[in-house]
């Protein structure tokens, strides 16, 4: 039976072993993997919560515009939704009414929520809500009052609930998407090290035990 030869010794100890990163298993290509994983989804979280915030939040379009102390009619072709009343810099929903297609005239409401946006030099801010039930032409009569320029209606969907809820998907973009990436992503980094290291040291255990490589002695 032949015998190996010991480990090469040093004046203090056995040399060094050196392992190749490249020798490893599984290959460091999975540390991009995993990196990627992470900043893919922290990018679309700042994406996601960029757009959603800024389509909850922005001023929506106009159905009608009109000045303190003028009427203007406007026509209505889908209903079911809420009609948001806006004022230009700022207003009170008792100012202005509401001339339904059938003639009758209603006052606006308490919109449930706060909202005001600054667009073109412009002050917005959201007073008043009406839900539209029929089709048809719509009459704004709105008072002259100090401190008011204008005011204007649109379409704001179901009002509140609808402002809630893209609130409630802008802070899911934020949240969601950076721990879905890290319950991805992480787990690759670490198992890819860890796996690396045992790797490591199996290749360092052999190494010493049979240095010149080779198949075990029989």
């Amino acid at each position: 039976m032949s015998v190996p030869y010991p480990p090469a010794q040093g004046p203090y100890g056995p040399a060094p072993i050196h392992i190749d990163p490249k020798e490893l298993r599984p290959g460091r290509v999975w540390y991009i993997v995993g990196a990627l994983v992470l900043v893919c989804a922290f990018v679309t979280a700042l994406v996601g919560f960029v757009f959603s915030m800024f389509s909850t939040v922005a001023l929506p379009d106009f159905e009608a515009r009109a000045n303190a102390g003028e009427e203007v009619v406007f026509t209505v072709d889908e209903t079911d939704f809420q009609l948001g009343l806006y004022a230009s810099p700022t207003g009170d929903q008792g100012m202005c009414s509401l001339v339904l297609p059938d003639g009758t005239e209603e006052r606006f409401g308490w919109p449930g929520y706060s909202h005001y946006v600054e667009v073109g030099g412009e002050r917005w801010e959201l007073v008043g809500s009406r839900g539209i039930g029929e089709a048809g032409e719509y009459t704004l009569t709105c008072e002259a009052e100090p401190g008011v320029d204008t005011f204007a209606v649109a379409d704001i969907g179901d009002g509140g609930a609808g402002f809630a809820r893209g609130l409630l998907s802008s802070f899911l973009w934020a949240l969601g998407a950076p721990l879905l990436g890290m319950a991805i992503g992480l787990p690759i980094l670490i198992v890819t090290g860890t796996r690396r290291s045992r790797h490591k040291r199996r290749l360092m255990t052999e190494r010493r035990q049979w240095p010149h490589g080779g198949p075990h002695p029989a």
